[in-house]
C-alpha cells in the first residue's frame, strides 16, 4: 500500500507561535531526518520576499532547531536553469514543503509548465508533508482567486485556473483561507 503524505492548509500567521502546535504535529508524522523546504514563488516578486524567507528559516530553526533550506524560484522567466534545477532538486528531497504569502496567480503562472506540481505530488505521494499557507493556499484547489488583479489592480471579479492538487485526491473545490487579515504585519494582505 502506498505511503501518502499530508496536505496542510493554512490562513494566515503561518510563522507565528500560535501555529508551532499546527507545524509540531506535522513534523512528528514525518520519518527521521526531516528535509524541509521554503518555496518563495507567491511572494517572489516583492520586495520583501527575501524578509519571508528569513522569517521562516528563523522561525523553523528557533521553534523546531529545523533547518529549512530555500528552492529559490521567485520567477520562471529570469531564473537560470541551473538555479532552476537547484530549486527543483531541493524540493525532491524535501519531505516538508512550506510554500506561503504572495499572490496565488504569480506563483501558478510561474509554476506553470515547470517540474515544481508534479514534485509537490510525488513528494505526498512518498509520504511528505506540504504546508500551503495564505496566498499559497488558494493555489490548491481547482481554481483559485486573482487576489492582486482585482483588489489590488481593480480588475472585474473572475477566477483562474488553479494547481488543482486537491482534485488529485477527489476534492473538486476552491480554497479561500483568509480574508480581511490583520497578520500580514508590515506586509499588505489585504
Amino acid at each position: 500500500m502506498p505511503n501518502h503524505g499530508l496536505i496542510a492548509i493554512m490562513g494566515s500567521g503561518e510563522t507565528t507561535d500560535s501555529m508551532v502546535r499546527v507545524h509540531r504535529f506535522l513534523l512528528e508524522r514525518l520519518p527521521p531526518p526531516i528535509k524541509a523546504a521554503f518555496i518563495d514563488t507567491p511572494a517572489g516578486f516583492q520586495m520583501n520576499a527575501d524578509d519571508l524567507y528569513d522569517k521562516a528559516r528563523e522561525y523553523f530553526q528557533k521553534r523546531f532547531a529545523l533547518s529549512i533550506g530555500r528552492a529559490s524560484f521567485r520567477s520562471a522567466r529570469d531564473i537560470s536553469p541551473s538555479d532552476a534545477e537547484k530549486a527543483f532538486q531541493t524540493l525532491r528531497q524535501a519531505n516538508y514543503i512550506f510554500v506561503g504569502p504572495g499572490s496565488p496567480t504569480y506563483a501558478l503562472k510561474n509554476w506553470h509548465g515547470t517540474p515544481i506540481p508534479q514534485i509537490l505530488l510525488e513528494r505526498l505521494q512518498a509520504g511528505g508533508c506540504f504546508v500551503a499557507a495564505s496566498a499559497a493556499a488558494l493555489t490548491l484547489g481547482k481554481f483559485t482567486l486573482p487576489v492582486y488583479e482585482i483588489y489590488k489592480v481593480g480588475e472585474e471579479l473572475s477566477w483562474a485556473e488553479g494547481l488543482n492538487l486537491l482534485g488529485r485526491f477527489g476534492l473538486d473545490l476552491v480554497v479561500i483561507p483568509h480574508w480581511n487579515n490583520a497578520e500580514g504585519g508590515t506586509h499588505d494582505t489585504r
